[in-house]
């Protein structure tokens, strides 16, 4: 309901006419059925209805990828320009990607990750609904139950089959289907797909044998979207252009796959090709810049140019239309003119980049001389593959150079206004954070994982200029440095012993200038020994949850007063959490130094886990949480009689879950003996 009203203005007409619906007195709905996901299905238009359907052929418990069901939409033809205009071809891509946020926006699907929403679940609530207002097009077979298709279901034009099923005759009498989506073994007797499915536009087959389809595969004339994962083929028809309509390949995790046929070039129409989690060394035929009509392309492997018949870096450059681009086995680059080729920063319809290095490449030379070449080579390269400006997500996996590139080190004024998520991954020998990040003004997610950064400084600080105080000049803050971030992780700083961030003074400003939307934080694996004083700004009231694992040298956490989520996991000297008034939910799993755990008035729920306890906390009498998870070893748990001294500790807690963690431990195990049998 909050979604649906959303879409509305607030004025108390609309408002009526949403209660007084005729939703709300539908019959024929079976009585399970929530009316208020029909009022909201009600309200959407006829393109937003068929796109909300298909995402039921998503069994429950899958994840609905945005990158996956996109071009299923396209394929079905669920997504159509805007009155008829051809030159609304080109954004075919754009228009489904904002019907799946509309969908997100109603809370029809939710997105997996609050921020990036690349991935997406269905309520199986909603679900359900979804599955009966489809029934009379899709259907979804689970297990064994292909036997139930009866002959009346031959009008079927969408069926997902999940689970081992043997009954696949019945299969081949579904002469209308249009998507099949097969998340099982492929059964010895399905080996011809033309007999059964000529009209198909969408097929999606996970795990098995696919190889003896293969050769029926091209017969499938108006195939728009093929998705392989995690199957054993080698390679693609070699007369896979004879498939003129084949918009959109997807052969994910095929470890076996070696090459991509030469005539792929020849499908004029590709739209997208996915390769990700597949063999990294596949190669790829030249001329294949002449595809100038792809928008996603996922996992490309970049080659060094060995003989001249297969394709490198520098084809990408005609590229123009691309949304989404991965690139791997950067390393291989040898020069920065072939980077420079690639054309990255003219492709001004790029939203979502991904560049990948293999630091084994590197860090494994035993010639320091070679080793320094190698890097000098990967910082030119990077230099050259500046994103365009208006990038929107952002990924530097396993660079091994040591500086990052003056692109984002010093972004040009106007650069890179539309980015919102950067993830620098892996950055093995990278000594110094860019300071130019802080001034981006759309960043919300930023992650950070570099082993050899020892401290972080004015890189995350607001930029000052002078003012005069009292006869001298003092730094006084500009602007807000990261004023969009909401979600921050540094991980991996292994070196990192000192955050410099000093709370600003109440003569200079009236709030702290420096991430003042900051909501999640998480700190992993790092010799920290305090948190930075800015960051428990008194003011700051946007930082929501806090996470900090790994954290050796930690002893205290103290005066958080806006965190209602605090997690805290192998920090060994850490001996005080306090002055967190708001705190509701807080887990201790191994850190048995903590000695204090107080401040903390709002406080409902404690998981408190380690097998090395003797005893239980002595603050465990003075605070009052209405529920209490405690993982221990079974001596503990044996003494926690009723009037005995360890008892006393937690009796007066309203809801107790205690569990021997040595008893887990052996009923895991056996549960994965179960496993193995079966």
């Amino acid at each position: 309901m909050g979604g649906l009203l959303s879409t509305k203005s607030r004025s108390e007409r609309e408002w009526e006419a949403i209660l007084n619906h005729h939703a709300w007195s539908a019959t024929g709905l079976p009585e399970e059925l929530d009316k208020r996901i029909y009022l909201s299905y009600e309200d959407l238009s006829p393109q937003l209805k068929q796109c909300f359907l298909y995402c039921s052929l998503f069994p429950k418990g899958t994840t609905i990828q945005m990158a996956q069901v996109i071009p299923m939409w396209i394929s079905e033809g669920f997504i159509q320009p805007l009155n008829g205009s051809s030159s609304q071809e080109d954004q075919l891509e754009e228009i489904a990607a904002e019907c799946y946020h509309k969908l997100i926006m109603r809370n029809l699907i939710e997105p997996a990750h609050h921020i990036t929403r690349f991935n997406c679940t269905m309520h199986d609530v909603v679900r359900s609904f979804a599955e009966f207002m489809a029934k009379e097009d899709s259907l979804v077979v689970l297990d064994k139950q292909v036997a139930a298709v009866s002959k009346d279901n031959s009008h079927i034009r969408r069926m997902s089959v999940a689970g081992p099923s043997t009954e696949w005759t019945i299969l081949h009498k579904q002469k209308s289907l249009r998507t099949l989506i097969m998340n099982c073994k492929i059964n010895s007797e399905l080996t011809d797909l033309s007999t059964s499915f000529s009209r198909l536009r969408v097929l999606s087959i996970t795990g098995g044998d696919c190889d003896r389809l293969l050769d029926s595969l091209c017969q499938l004339r108006h195939l728009r979207y093929f998705f392989l994962e995690e199957t054993s083929i080698s390679s693609l028809p070699k007369d896979i252009h004879r498939m003129k309509f084949l918009q959109n390949i997807l052969i994910r995790y095929s470890r076996n796959l070696e090459n991509l046929p030469r005539t792929i070039i020849k499908l004029v129409h590709l739209r997208t090709l996915d390769m990700y989690g597949s063999n990294i060394n596949v190669m790829i035929p030249k001329g294949f810049g002449g595809l100038t009509n792809l928008r996603r392309l996922h996992g490309f492997p970049v080659h060094k140019d060995m003989d001249g018949n297969w394709c490198s870096l520098e084809e990408i450059g005609p590229l123009s239309q691309l949304r989404i681009l991965t690139l791997h086995g950067l390393e291989n680059v040898a020069a920065s003119s072939l980077a420079e080729m690639a054309m990255i920063r003219t492709k001004e319809h790029l939203d979502y980049l991904v560049l990948d290095w293999s630091t084994s490449g590197c860090i494994e030379l035993g010639d320091e001389i070679e080793k320094q070449q190698q890097q000098h080579i990967a910082e030119e390269v990077l230099e050259k593959l500046c994103p365009p400006p208006r990038i929107g997500s952002l990924w530097i996996r396993g660079y091994f150079g040591r500086m990052l590139p003056n692109w984002m080190m010093a972004p040009a004024s106007g650069a890179f206004k539309g980015l919102r998520h950067l993830k620098l991954v892996d950055l093995s020998c990278c000594t110094k954070l860019p300071d130019g990040l802080c001034r981006l003004p759309s960043l919300e997610l930023l992650e950070i994982m570099a082993p050899a950064i020892k401290n972080i400084g004015f890189e995350f600080q607001a930029p000052c200029s002078s003012l005069v105080v009292g006869g001298g000049v003092t730094p006084s803050p500009t602007s807000a440095a990261f004023p969009s971030l909401t979600h921050l992780q540094l991980e991996g700083l292994c070196e990192c012993e000192e955050w410099d961030w000093k709370e600003q003074t109440e003569d200079l400003t009236a709030h702290d200038m420096t991430m003042p939307a900051l909501n999640v934080l998480t700190i992993d694996n790092c010799k920290l020994r305090c948190l930075p004083p800015g960051l428990a700004n008194s003011k700051r009231h946007a930082l929501r949850e806090l996470n900090l694992y790994e954290l050796t040298n930690l002893t205290f956490v103290e005066n958080f007063p806006s965190v209602v989520e605090l997690d805290v996991f192998d920090c060994p000297e850490l001996k005080r959490i306090s002055g967190l008034s708001r705190l509701h939910k807080v887990r201790i799993l191994c850190c048995p130094n903590v000695e204090v755990l107080e401040g903390v008035p709002s406080l409902d729920s404690l998981e408190l886990s380690d097998d090395t306890m003797e005893t239980l906390p002595g603050y465990l009498q003075v605070i009052n949480p209405r529920y209490l998870e405690l993982n221990c070893s079974k001596q503990l748990c044996e003494s926690l009689l009723p009037g005995s001294s360890e008892w006393n500790k937690i009796s007066h807690i309203r809801k107790l879950n205690i569990v021997d963690m040595e008893d887990w431990r052996q009923t895991q195990s056996d549960d994965e003996d179960q496993l193995f049998l079966y």
